[in-house]
């Protein structure tokens, strides 16, 4: 545990999950590059924060029943992911009309992780994939770096992390994983 400025927060190794994860008998089709980048991505915390949406969040970005006063194990941790995942699994799958490499598809995954159903539903990058503009699709990730209205490639904004994401994630999209 640490504790910073009174505030007392508790990280977890994203290692430490994914051990877990890799060891439970699932049915994702998120490769195991896949799954460390999304988890690598989010990081990982034992009791809630808010994210920039103000949501209580934990795990690996894990929201669903999330309260200030929830606290997690590795175990619960690795098995919300591996649901959550899933869960953003069945997005692309339901949404995507046209066959997918492993990166494009685990990057698809990513982003409905990341971003929402919601937002990948009505995202210029699906129209652009279902259409057959693979290349289009995947410069698309490039657009994705707000948060509340910041733009995240600014410096002082404190949200590169989002930029570096997205550009990980339209390379990955573009090349697969090198």
């Amino acid at each position: 545990m640490k504790t910073t400025n009174h505030k007392r927060f508790a990280i977890c190794s994203v290692t430490s999950v994914l051990a877990i994860v890799f060891s439970l008998n699932t049915d994702l089709g998120v490769s195991k590059k896949g799954l460390q980048h999304i988890a690598n991505q989010e990081g990982c915390r034992l009791t809630p924060y808010q994210c920039s949406a103000n949501v209580w969040t934990a795990g690996l970005g894990h929201t669903k029943n999330m309260t200030e006063s929830s606290v997690l194990n590795v175990q619960q941790v690795a098995e919300y992911f591996v649901i959550d995942v899933h869960e953003a699994e069945q997005i692309v799958k339901r949404r995507i009309t046209e066959p997918a490499t492993q990166g494009e598809y685990d990057m698809m995954v990513s982003f409905v992780f990341n971003l929402g159903a919601g937002n990948f539903t009505r995202s210029t990058l699906l129209k652009k994939f279902n259409q057959g503009n693979r290349k289009g699709a995947c410069n698309e990730y490039s657009r994705w770096v707000f948060v509340n209205g910041k733009d995240c490639r600014i410096k002082g904004n404190d949200c590169a992390g989002i930029s570096k994401r997205r550009e990980k994630e339209r390379s990955v999209c573009l090349y697969g994983w090198m």
